[in-house]
């Protein structure tokens, strides 16, 4: 559940065959939370789908007839992990009751039947401590996106002294490859690798940049001499993407790929600009920044569409107008999507 309202009501969803618990539910907690109710699970999990951006917490009666409430609440937790899963059960129920809080399928259980002030003080504490989660993901989210952030910015910086040494014909190539390639990266930073919570530590990050400098070394060396055509580079480029993405070269004018299998945006994404974000295992990165190199070489501007994808390598590009370039999608990037 998210909202813009600083002290929004937290949504919560009782699910029960019995109306009159719903009523009477209803009646209690309406003035304190945002409340829904269902009176089955199909039609509990109908409502959480919809109503996901606005409801914390589930409460689930165990002996229903179609779906237990412990089927119910383990479902919950496989599409909404984050939302708070309570059941409510009577004694002659409580062995159920108790594996379901052992197998982690829900936060607390209540006994029926429930008293109001009891079961709003277990609301209550439900609904803070979803807050709590809520706030604590979206820290995780910033601080993941800032370290992608300064990643990024650090492989941008090094590919630019990479090519420092070279002749200003192939280092001015090199730099509109680069630009065409930040200004394709998608505006929905999912598609981004999330480092492990031990990549943190600086010293991790600095020895896995340092190895996938050298990985990339030899190869971008090796551009400077590239004379490969746009078209002879596009056909290694989706030949090394056809067998790991089920995707071939589209036909007739431009460059495109065709999905022939259940081709996955995030993971593609991933393969064409892991130059630009450390992610340089297998054939595929390389090959679409040589694609680049080519379309740059050739002194014209070209079109490349791939997947949601559009890259363009423009005629001029100094190494402030890449930087710029950087700069302008990390502010256009919406880390709440991550």
């Amino acid at each position: 559940m998210t909202t813009n309202d600083p002290n929004p009501r937290c949504g919560i969803l009782y699910i029960d065959d019995e109306e009159k618990a719903l009523k009477y539910f209803r009646m209690a907690f309406s003035e304190k939370f945002e409340i829904f109710t269902a009176n089955s699970g199909r039609e509990g999990l109908e409502i959480l789908r919809r109503e996901s951006s606005r409801i914390g917490v589930v409460i689930s009666d165990q002996r229903m007839p179609e779906m237990l409430g412990a089927e119910v609440l383990g479902i919950v937790r496989e599409e909404f992990p984050s939302v708070i899963r309570i059941i409510t059960t009577a004694y002659s129920d409580l062995e159920s009751a108790i594996q379901a809080v052992n197998k982690g399928y829900i936060y607390q259980y209540v006994v029926k039947p429930w008293e109001i002030r009891d079961l709003g003080m277990v609301l209550q504490r439900a609904a803070d401590y979803f807050r709590v989660l809520t706030e604590r993901n979206e820290l995780l989210a910033l601080k993941m996106a800032t370290l992608q952030r300064i990643l990024c910015s650090d492989r941008v910086k090094w590919l630019l002294l990479s090519s420092a040494s070279w002749e200003p014909a192939a280092r001015g190539i090199f730099r509109r490859a680069l630009l065409a390639a930040i200004q394709a990266l998608p505006l929905d930073p999912a598609f981004l690798a999330s480092p492990a919570a031990r990549n943190f530590d600086i010293g991790s990050l600095i020895r896995s940049e340092l190895a996938g400098a050298a990985d990339v070394a030899p190869a971008l060396n090796a551009l400077k001499g590239s004379h490969a055509t746009p078209e002879a580079a596009w056909e290694a480029l989706s030949a090394a993407l056809a067998a790991r993405h089920g995707l071939t070269a589209g036909k007739g004018g431009g460059f495109s790929l065709a999905a022939t299998g259940a081709a996955s945006g995030g993971a593609l994404h991933k393969d064409l600009f892991g130059l630009l974000l450390g992610n340089v295992s297998g054939e595929a990165p390389l090959r679409f920044f040589e694609f680049l190199y080519a379309l740059a070489a050739s002194g014209s501007a070209a079109t490349a569409a791939i997947a949601d994808v559009t890259v363009q390598a423009p005629s001029e590009a100094s190494e402030d107008a890449v930087i710029d370039a950087l700069a302008a999608k990390f502010s256009a990037w919406d880390i709440s999507r991550l």
